[in-house]
């Protein structure tokens, strides 16, 4: 798990590195193992393929990425969080989450075993926390993703590329630059990661690094204004910012939608 390992004192731990080859019909997956796509001519009918080996809990942290490379029939796939519909579904359950996803994209799985809890990433942008795990939690979980259209398909990258995420993270933390909110929020701790970041950007205001991650601090707590006042600046200091043009447009994209969902249940009442 390039980037993203902890120290651990085991050294025997196996870890995910492809998807499940067995006992899989209307699925293709290459030599690699990494690649799967979806072939079943029943379009009603939907599938999971879980990976060759659960996520240990004793990594501590366990992140991987999917890219979608061809969104199929009806484009109905997920990994937990539905690119469909932007749902997530921890326990059962769904609710709204995130932005819907398509081909190109690269989604990541967050899994903190320490902090409890799960998060997504859309090409490289947190999400936010999607759901908390049992204090208790001793189950055994595999990385799965689920198909309903023919033709669909996915590639996965459980660490033998750098991550979209990570990679990101890891040229910032290369730098030695506000570490400490970076750390912060790379762990879920977002309150702690907040109060770093505001005080160091108190310090040095025009800190691109800072605005960045506090962006998307604020992005995570909701806090659509003030996520695109700090991409707004990020992007005055620094207009060819790719990162940040996608993530501004994100960020008006879901407060659009919250707004939307806010109407609608003020009309039904």
């Amino acid at each position: 798990m390039e980037n993203l390992e902890l120290p651990t004192p085991y050294n025997d731990i196996v870890l995910p590195n492809a998807w499940d080859i067995e006992n899989k019909s209307f699925i293709n997956i290459d030599s690699s193992g990494l690649k799967v796509s979806y072939a079943d001519p029943d379009e009603n009918k939907a599938i999971i393929i879980r990976a060759n080996h659960p996520i240990p809990l004793e990594c501590g942290i366990f992140y991987f990425e999917i890219k979608i490379k061809n969104k199929g029939k009806n484009g109905l796939w997920g990994c937990g969080y539905h690119g469909d519909d932007g749902y997530s579904f921890c326990s059962g359950s769904g609710e709204p989450y995130g932005p819907t996803y398509t081909v190109g994209d690269i989604i990541g799985c967050y899994l903190n075993f320490l902090k409890k809890i799960i998060f997504y990433t859309k090409n490289s942008v947190n999400l936010g926390i999607a759901c908390h795990l049992p204090d208790d939690f001793k189950n055994i979980i595999y990385p799965c993703v689920g198909f309903k259209s023919q033709g669909g398909s996915v590639e996965v990258n459980f660490g033998h590329e750098t991550f979209k995420y990570s990679g990101e993270l890891t040229k910032s933390l290369e730098k030695k630059q506000n570490s400490q909110g970076k750390i912060f929020f790379f762990m879920g701790e977002y309150y702690k990661a907040l109060e770093a970041l505001t005080k160091l950007l108190e310090i040095e205001p025009d800190n691109i690094i800072a605005l960045r991650y506090r962006g998307e601090i604020y992005y995570v707590m909701k806090k659509y204004k003030e996520s695109i006042a700090d991409l707004k600046k990020l992007l005055e200091i620094k207009p060819d910012d790719e990162w940040a043009t996608k993530a501004i447009e994100l960020v008006k994209t879901i407060e659009k939608i919250g707004k939307s969902r806010t109407n609608k249940c003020i009309k039904e009442r």
